[in-house]
């Protein structure tokens, strides 16, 4: 799946709760459910995870409905 599908669909599972969102995708990742277009510098899951949340709240693109 892709990382922007992933957590839009993670963002409607949990309400948009930052906190269930990023966890969830962090473990997703980790189960190799979606996979990274970048190593983004070696970053953990979690980080990663944060910063693509923050990144779809920005720009908006979270809340579409694909």
């Amino acid at each position: 799946m892709k990382q922007r599908d992933m957590m839009r669909k993670l963002f409607r599972r949990f309400d948009g709760d930052r906190t269930s969102v990023v966890k969830a995708y962090a473990k997703a990742e980790q189960r190799g459910e979606v996979k990274r277009v970048r190593d983004s510098h070696d970053m953990g899951s979690d980080e990663y995870a944060s910063r693509l949340f923050a990144d779809g709240i920005q720009k908006r693109w979270i809340q579409e409905y694909g």
